[in-house]
């Protein structure tokens, strides 16, 4: 999908049918806690800002701020199976303009986290982020705009350290950077 022209409409219906409840956490389950997926994200950002010579972009207290906001996302809300992983790099147009997920890096926790990449995607301001975040809560039920806003904003460093990495310098990287930081 990455090279390919998504709407938002399209983008719910694959999260309402990726959204599969899960009542309870269960003891035994081969499937981690989506915890644990962020944990990983932010310690790979912490490793890529300090490879890249990037380390004082963004203050040890900015990184640790956002990685508890994301690990109280994580465990908070409604339970349910998570992708681990969807964006437009991770989701092929299939035979009748369905949509198929590849690369699962599945878990247990808040479904709302699978929005973030869609929800931020080319997006440089804050006005357009909240519209956004705004029409998928409408399309997606049990989705809130809240907490993809929470989730966008605790996962903006982990996207500015990406963009950052890869000597991105444009309004996207600039607005995810000042995200982070507020």
């Amino acid at each position: 999908m990455r090279r390919l022209t998504w709407s938002l409409p399209e983008v719910a219906a694959l999260l309402r049918e990726l959204r599969i409840p899960s009542p309870a956490r269960e003891q035994g389950s081969v499937l981690r806690p989506l915890a644990h997926r962020v944990d990983f994200l932010f310690e790979l950002t912490r490793r890529r800002l300090a490879d890249a010579g990037l380390r004082e972009v963004f203050v040890p207290a900015v990184l640790d701020r956002a990685r508890a906001a994301a690990l109280d996302l994580a465990d908070g809300g409604t339970t349910g199976l998570v992708h681990g992983d969807l964006h437009p790099a991770t989701v092929l147009s299939g035979p009748g303009q369905h949509m198929v997920t590849i690369d699962l890096q599945p878990a247990l926790g808040d479904p709302d986290f699978a929005t973030v990449d869609w929800v931020m995607a080319g997006v440089e301001e804050h006005a357009e982020l909240t519209r956004r975040a705004d029409e998928l809560a409408a399309l997606v039920p049990g989705q809130t705009a809240g907490r993809v806003l929470a989730w966008c904003r605790a996962a903006a460093v982990i996207d500015a350290a990406s963009r950052l990495c890869a000597g991105r310098d444009d309004e996207q990287t600039r607005f995810l950077v000042a995200l982070a930081r507020a």
